[in-house]
């Protein structure tokens, strides 16, 4: 019994294809891609005098703009780059990458309006319970199956020992 269960155990491959290599490469130049456009728009418009007066008036909330998108780029390049990056990992990765998103979204709409920017807030708080609500079933789903996993297990590990003879 033990014999079969050796041979027919094979170990995952850790070595990308050629074609996840390309699909990864091209994912990277995406992001660098837009990346650079945004830095570059923030730049261009800041030498407008409009752009001028608006960093002088709201220093703090241009300054936290730019923090927020380097801090979006990063965290999609971080789960771009990460081969392992799936299940509650992946779903983590993104309720920040929403957070930031929607901080970046709220900082941007309270230099307009703080009605505008009041309305942003409500959209996004019920973005984020849709998206709890969703996490939640995954999360009870993926405790489930653990859970029926390890007694599915435990159970075959008595069966396997209580059919063996003593020697």
């Amino acid at each position: 019994m033990a014999h079969t269960n050796a041979m027919n155990y094979s170990p995952l491959n850790v070595i990308p294809t050629r074609e996840e290599e390309v699909t990864r490469f091209r994912e990277l130049q995406n992001i660098f891609d837009n990346f650079f456009k945004w830095l570059f728009g923030v730049i261009a418009f800041k030498t407008t005098a409009a752009g001028e007066d608006l960093f002088m008036a709201h220093p703090i909330i241009m300054m936290a703009m730019i923090l927020m998108i380097v801090l979006y780029f990063s965290l999609w390049l971080f789960g771009t780059m990460l081969p392992w990056c799936t299940g509650i990992f992946l779903m983590i990765l993104v309720f920040i990458m929403m957070v930031i998103a929607s901080v970046f979204s709220v900082l941007g709409v309270t230099i307009v309006s703080s009605l505008l920017a009041g309305l942003n807030v409500m959209l996004w708080v019920g973005l984020f319970a849709l998206s709890a609500y969703y996490c939640y079933q995954e999360l009870c789903e993926l405790v489930a199956r653990a859970i029926s996993d390890t007694i599915k297990q435990l159970i075959d590990d008595y069966r396997t020992q209580s059919t063996r003879l003593p020697v």
